[in-house]
């Protein structure tokens, strides 16, 4: 099965205010979070507004979906949950606060990875019990940070905040998956 993921990563950054505990009292600080996605699609818009001078001006404004990971099954496209689509908008945003992600061959240690496994966790849609029994385990594509590699597993994490006084990172949306599942991973940079 093919397995090349036609989905490009990307990661977002966001300056953020997170409380921290110091001497028993919470406090905000500031921070900057950064999350792995897949790049889905993206959309210009005018809007038409007022130029204040008996005229009207276009403001232009470029929107990005993203999801989370991308699917597929055996023998069909690879697909991605709907549902689960977020959006950046804003020229200046995405030029400033997003970066695409390029693959690199499969790597012993690396920070952001990509990782294809057989996922039977996945949903599908509907389908007879004839079809359903001739399914296959689907792919899954997830794109993140590589925790670590022990006990057979993986872990990957989709989110990561940097603290800014303390310089502490600390990973969220983590995904622990088991090594004989894994098909393929490459390196992210």
């Amino acid at each position: 099965m093919e397995t090349k993921n036609p989905f490009q990563p990307l990661i977002i950054s966001e300056d953020i205010m997170v409380a921290i505990k110091e001497d028993g009292k919470d406090k905000k600080v500031d921070a900057k979070r950064y999350w792995v996605r897949y790049k889905v699609g993206e959309s210009s818009d005018i809007r038409y507004v007022d130029g204040g001078e008996d005229d009207i001006a276009s403001m232009e404004e470029k929107t990005i979906f993203m999801v989370p990971s991308i699917h597929r099954l055996s023998g069909d496209p690879f697909h991605y949950d709907a549902s689960a689509t977020e959006r950046i908008s804003g020229k200046d945003r995405i030029e400033n606060d997003m970066q695409l992600l390029h693959r690199q061959a499969a790597c012993d240690s690396h920070d952001m990875v990509e990782i294809i496994y057989e996922s039977p966790g996945v949903e599908c849609c509907a389908m007879t019990k004839e079809q359903a029994d001739e399914q296959e385990v689907p792919l899954q594509y997830m794109a993140g940070y590589l925790l670590g590699r022990k006990n057979g597993l993986m872990k990957v994490a989709l989110s990561k905040t940097v603290v800014d006084e303390t310089n502490h990172t600390y990973y969220d949306n983590i995904h622990v998956i088991p090594e004989t599942t894994v098909k393929e991973w490459n390196c992210l940079e």
